[in-house]
């Protein structure tokens, strides 16, 4: 098995990581990236220009699901019976690899939510209903901070926002995740407001 680690500097006594931020990791070997052999590789800074700004971190992973192990869908992708080479479509999309994902967080607070898209194929949609994101990273680099209601990644990419919570506990609010290729947003995650 081996890994490959979202970082381009390394030395011979493993990997070194010289740029702090948001990173995955995943495995290059017979699939198993697509059936769940990876994941989020934060790198914190004590120097980061917006330590302070937030009470929290959260991570949160964006990811497609094919419902077949990788070895099956190979077989058919490059199979006489697939000439155009059309990849697999997946049947779902995951947060934090789950579809029934629930996050509690208080009134009023402001959390960094760093995001790494680690899906096999498909970009994502994501926005928090009824907040706006201030985007400050993007696959691993400070940006100055960007209002957004909501953002798109693809396959591999990632980003960090800071979101303030509305001071208001009368409901919950979703965050709502849309594969590209499905083109119905469902929500998968609620911020439940303790």
């Amino acid at each position: 098995m081996s890994l490959r680690w979202s970082s381009r500097s390394r030395d011979t006594n493993g990997v070194q990581i010289d740029q702090p931020g948001t990173y995955w990791y995943h495995s290059h070997e017979a699939g198993q990236y697509p059936d769940g052999l990876r994941g989020a590789f934060i790198i914190n800074d004590p120097k980061s220009p917006y330590k302070g700004q937030y009470e929290e971190e959260m991570v949160l992973t964006l990811s497609d699901w094919y419902h077949e192990q990788t070895p099956s869908l190979l077989k058919h992708f490059n199979s006489v019976t697939n000439p155009t080479g059309a990849e697999p479509i997946p049947k779902a999309a995951l947060m934090n690899d789950t579809q029934n994902l629930t996050v509690s967080v208080l009134p009023g607070k402001t959390y960094m939510f760093r995001i790494a898209n680690i899906a096999a194929f498909a970009g994502q949609y994501l926005w928090f209903e009824g907040h706006t994101m201030r985007i400050v990273e993007i696959d691993g680099i400070y940006t100055e901070a960007a209002e957004a209601d909501m953002i798109y990644l693809t396959a591999g990419q990632r980003a960090s926002v800071l979101v303030t919570t509305k001071n208001d506990t009368s409901s919950n609010f979703a965050f709502v995740g849309s594969m590209d290729e499905v083109g119905k947003a469902q929500p998968l995650i609620y911020i439940i407001l303790t």
